[in-house]
């Protein structure tokens, strides 16, 4: 079954490499260390496989996990959709720990062909890792993959996912 036009595949080619423009991952950053030392999210959108808006979700009440509500979530989704992009991955932060998917994360993982970005803050210098969802056999994990930073950007403030949802 193909995948809706908003729900991105940047990994439909095996060994795709994926793209994440400067813009978006300065302000990604910028937004997570604000938020330590609670975990920072965020839906990642683009088109093909080059990230070039984020969507910021609620931070996390918890120092370990992060999570949201079905309404925030579709929320993001729907402002994903409004503007024309894909939903091409998902950040989290580890605030004390390397960026290495934890058990919760592996468990908790249900889009095997986005993205799933691991910022680390347990360093001096932030940590970044982009893993993609992998199946051999019965056995599914995360594998490490690289990824690009790149120029290219939209020059619609609104679609670089200027307004995060709201919890209500």
């Amino acid at each position: 079954m193909k995948n809706p036009a908003w729900l991105g595949e940047p990994f439909a080619i095996k060994d795709n490499k994926i793209f994440l423009t400067k813009k978006v991952a300065k302000r990604l950053l910028a937004e997570a260390q604000e938020a330590f030392p609670y975990e920072y999210s965020a839906l990642l959108a683009g088109r093909g496989a080059t990230i070039t808006a984020c969507v910021p979700m609620p931070v996390s009440p918890d120092k370990h996990v992060f999570a949201w509500d079905g309404k925030t979530f579709l929320q993001a989704l729907q402002h994903i959709r409004k503007h024309n992009l894909q939903w091409l991955g998902v950040l989290h932060t580890h605030p004390h720990t390397p960026p290495i998917p934890s058990a919760r994360d592996i468990a908790g993982w249900h889009y095997p062909t986005l993205s799933y970005w691991i910022v680390g803050l347990a360093t001096e210098q932030p940590e970044w890792r982009v893993y993609q969802w992998v199946q051999d056999g019965s056995c599914s994990s995360f594998a490490a993959i690289d990824y690009t930073l790149t120029e290219v950007d939209c020059d619609d403030e609104e679609t670089n996912g200027s307004s995060a949802p709201k919890n209500s």
